[in-house]
């Protein structure tokens, strides 16, 4: 199996190649070797390597820059995937691509399915959404992995922000009025292995089990590197941001649990093992 990946060195791309099937062959080109943005570069290579599966992990995931540069956000979160499937069309190869939560308008009382009703507030899930949309129209066979609150061993994150702020011991605020579920890039990436193999297709939502806000994860993340009470719970009033988020936005996962056979981890022992590896790290 011959897979393209886009976004290689990102949070989930990081976690793609460390989970790496064994009858995968992965090309993995950095951006100075290939701009997502330009279609024509895109297809070319697309059309030299014929690949069996193009993964996209790429994305402008600036969520509140995004308000004011939404022509950058455009460009590779909706121009970038309906490039991705012309490319793929043309020599029959499939696509993964990953979008995310902020499509929804965040209202909703029990957790979003995949054919609910997708009302973006922000600029960011806006064009994540024209993304999805621009796939699907491009003929592709293709699945989208829509996924929530990502952290992983690379990058930056809310709980390793949280983290570094704690190791610090300084005093955060944060939001008490989001509810979602946190999701570990490693368990991500193995299900988007699982439906690889599985050719899947359509719309499938993945995130770790269970729900919380924001202010949980940091008082978790704060309580595991012995700092617990730095944490003031508050409301999304008091924390304005330029991007409107989400009241609501946990996944209803069930399509993806059908798909891989296995049960997802909770979101708190996906993220107790993340912070287990930052307290050996730090200890190192």
């Amino acid at each position: 199996m011959r897979v393209f990946l886009l976004g290689g060195s990102g949070i989930l791309g990081t976690a793609m190649r460390a989970t790496l099937p064994a009858d995968a062959t992965l090309l993995a080109p950095g951006h100075a070797a290939l701009d997502v943005t330009d279609a024509a570069a895109v297809d070319l290579l697309v059309s030299e390597r014929r690949p069996d599966w193009i993964i996209n992990c790429t994305a402008y995931t600036a969520v509140d820059a995004a308000e004011s540069h939404e022509a950058d956000a455009m460009r590779l979160n909706a121009d970038a995937p309906a490039s991705l499937g012309a490319a793929a069309r043309r020599v029959g190869a499939r696509v993964l691509h990953v979008s995310t939560d902020y499509v929804f308008g965040g209202e909703g009382t029990r957790p979003w399915r995949e054919d609910d009703p997708v009302a973006p507030l922000s600029v960011y899930g806006r064009t994540k959404l024209a993304g999805e949309r621009n796939l699907q129209a491009s003929g592709a066979e293709a699945v989208i992995v829509r996924t929530a609150w990502l952290y992983g061993a690379v990058g930056k994150s809310f709980p390793r922000t949280m983290w570094e702020r704690a190791q610090q011991g300084l005093a955060s605020r944060v939001v008490a009025d989001q509810h979602g579920a946190p999701t570990n890039a490693r368990d991500l990436a193995t299900w988007c292995w699982a439906l690889v193999a599985r050719e899947a297709r359509g719309v499938v939502h993945a995130s770790n089990a269970g729900q919380c806000t924001w202010a949980d994860v940091a008082e978790r993340v704060y309580a595991a590197a012995g700092k617990p009470g730095l944490v003031t719970r508050v409301s999304s009033d008091e924390y304005p941001v330029p991007a409107p988020r989400p009241r609501y936005s946990v996944l209803d996962c069930a399509r993806l649990e059908s798909l891989i056979e296995t049960p997802r981890r909770s979101w708190e022992a996906a993220l107790d093992e993340f912070l287990s590896d930052l307290k050996q790290r730090s200890a190192a």
